[in-house]
Order: structure tokens, then C-alpha cells, then sequence
């Protein structure tokens, strides 16, 4: 474990048992093992230290479950098989195992005890912890266009939609969980994700049925008056 590695564990534990108002700079140091002084030489608020701690909670969620598309990936051409093709179940099912991947003591921490800490992420801007999650995202989705499984639309839009579509089964777990357990919320985020990625029935079928001529009918003239 690297000494930023032990940062910011320390800085999870300290939120996790206290909360990030009442958390503390020494405590921190104590728990990464080393002195105060040391930590602050690092240059970095305990502000900051939390939001770097999001942010490396969400690249690694990103990258464990999210498919990642090669950057020499040939344009206007789908997975190849052996690499595994992009589909719209592959990015429903890591989607869905992200959102479990992010739904720890940490966030969970947060988001009770200091919400007003995330809400300029929910209503203001794209924070980096979540753009890691929208770049992967969205270079999946415009993948999984390429053999139609999801619909056309821009991928980033997409993207951005997805994502804000599943953020209340994160920010609001405890809650959805009074009323049914987790696995059954998670289901129903993957419900609704596949319903607003697929394609509609009329595209669906205009994609892959070709549309058939009218047969020739030879109707009778009318008789002269």
C-alpha cells in the first residue's frame, strides 16, 4: 500500500466513524501511521482528501465493472467477439454491479451525516468522481449502438441520463430499503435502465424486418356514367 493509499483509507475509516464534519486531521494521520506534520506537508485539506477519496472509489468502480473500450478502437465497427461484444445487457448488468460496487460504509457515511457535501454534484456540475463513470459509460453505449441493442440518441446524453436515472438507488438506499430489500431495488434499477436504453418496438423492427411492398391489386373501374 502506497502512503496515499493509506491516506486515504485513513480518511474513509475516519468519515465512516465520525462523519466528515466532526473528523479531524490528526485523526487521520494517526490512523494512516504517520505525523500531522507529514499529512499536511502532502498540501491537501481534509476537504480535499474526501473528495479524492470519491474520486478513486468511483475510477476503480468504473473500471471493475464498466466495459472498457480500447482507445484504438476502430470507429463505426462493434466488439470483436473474442474481446466480447457491447451490448445493452453488458452495460445494464455492470451498471448495475457499479451501483452495488459504490453503495459502501464510505458514501453511505456521507451521504448521512454531511449530504450538503455531495449536493452540488447532484444540481450544480459533473464532479471527476463521476466523470469517470460517464467517460466509460458513454464510450459503451455508442459500442453497444453499433449493433443496435441500444437506442440511436447521443451516447453522452445517454450517458448523463443513465447515471442520473440511477443515483436515487444510491443516495437513497436506506430509505428504499424500509420498504423491500436491496436486491430487489437493484432489479428494478436494471428494469428501468434496460427500458430507457432499448430501442422502441417501431425501430427495433425497422432495423431488422425490411419493409414489404404493397402487393398489386387490380381493382375494378368504376362504371361510366
Amino acid at each position: 500500500m502506497t502512503q496515499d493509499d493509506a491516506i486515504l483509507a485513513a480518511v474513509r475509516a475516519e468519515v465512516i466513524a465520525y462523519g466528515f464534519r466532526r473528523a479531524t486531521m490528526t485523526s487521520v494521520a494517526r490512523r494512516a501511521g504517520m505525523s500531522r506534520a507529514t499529512l499536511y506537508r502532502r498540501g491537501a485539506t481534509l476537504d480535499d482528501l474526501v473528495r479524492e477519496a470519491l474520486v478513486a472509489d468511483f475510477a476503480a468502480a468504473a473500471s471493475d465493472a464498466l466495459p472498457q473500450v480500447p482507445a484504438n478502437e476502430p470507429a463505426g465497427e462493434p466488439a470483436n467477439d473474442e474481446a466480447g461484444a457491447v451490448t445493452r445487457d453488458v452495460i445494464v448488468r455492470a451498471a448495475i454491479t457499479t451501483l452495488e460496487a459504490l453503495s459502501t460504509e464510505f458514501t453511505q457515511a456521507l451521504i448521512e451525516h454531511d449530504p450538503e457535501l455531495l449536493l452540488p454534484y447532484l444540481v450544480e456540475r459533473v464532479g471527476r468522481s463521476q466523470r469517470s463513470i460517464l467517460d466509460a459509460l458513454s464510450a459503451a453505449i455508442a459500442l453497444a449502438q453499433l449493433d443496435g441493442s441500444v437506442r440511436d440518441a447521443p451516447a453522452d446524453v445517454l450517458a448523463m441520463g443513465a447515471m442520473q436515472a440511477l443515483m436515487p438507488y444510491l443516495v437513497s438506499r436506506r430509505p428504499l430499503e424500509q420498504i423491500a430489500p436491496r436486491q430487489v431495488w437493484l432489479a428494478e434499477a436494471a428494469h428501468l435502465l434496460d427500458g430507457y436504453l432499448a430501442p422502441s418496438p417501431a425501430a427495433s423492427d425497422h432495423r431488422t424486418t425490411p419493409r414489404k411492398a404493397a402487393p398489386d391489386v387490380d381493382h375494378p373501374r368504376p362504371p361510366r356514367q
